[in-house]
């Protein structure tokens, strides 16, 4: 094997060993929706049915909404759809940016062509796309 693809097998089971470090390991306490961000308004990525086990990234500064990982579903659930577990209380906050974490986990996604539509979340006056303003 050359030594090129060796580092690059090796960097990639590192990762996987590491990710119970940086997460947190939860359970849903019933079926949820997994958003694109912290927001009802965003677009559904899928759903997890109750007792779904997940890695917890962190939530942000409100806690909630937490980021999380199932199987290969990647987004954001409400915190009270998850075990109020010390290791929940204990996650780490975190922030949220539609462009990266869109351009990370989202390209294939259909709804992914609306993304800049959606960089003025959080802003005064924002509307979600498909939305009417008020």
């Amino acid at each position: 094997m050359p030594l090129r693809q060796h580092h690059l097998w090796t960097a990639l089971l590192l990762a996987a060993v590491s990710l119970p470090a940086f997460a947190q390991l939860d359970t849903t306490l019933r079926a949820t929706t997994v958003r694109a961000g912290p927001d009802h308004l965003f677009p559904q990525v899928s759903r997890l049915p109750t007792s779904s086990n997940v890695h917890v990234f962190g939530c942000i500064q409100s806690r909630t909404w937490c980021d999380v990982l199932s199987g290969r579903t990647r987004g954001w659930v409400r915190a009270t759809d998850l075990r109020q577990t010390s290791r929940l209380r204990n996650a780490p906050i975190v922030t949220f940016s539609v462009a990266d974490y869109w351009d990370t986990h989202y390209r294939t996604r259909a709804w992914y062509s609306s993304r800049d539509n959606w960089l003025g979340w959080g802003t005064p006056g924002f509307v979600a796309p498909g939305a009417r303003a008020r």
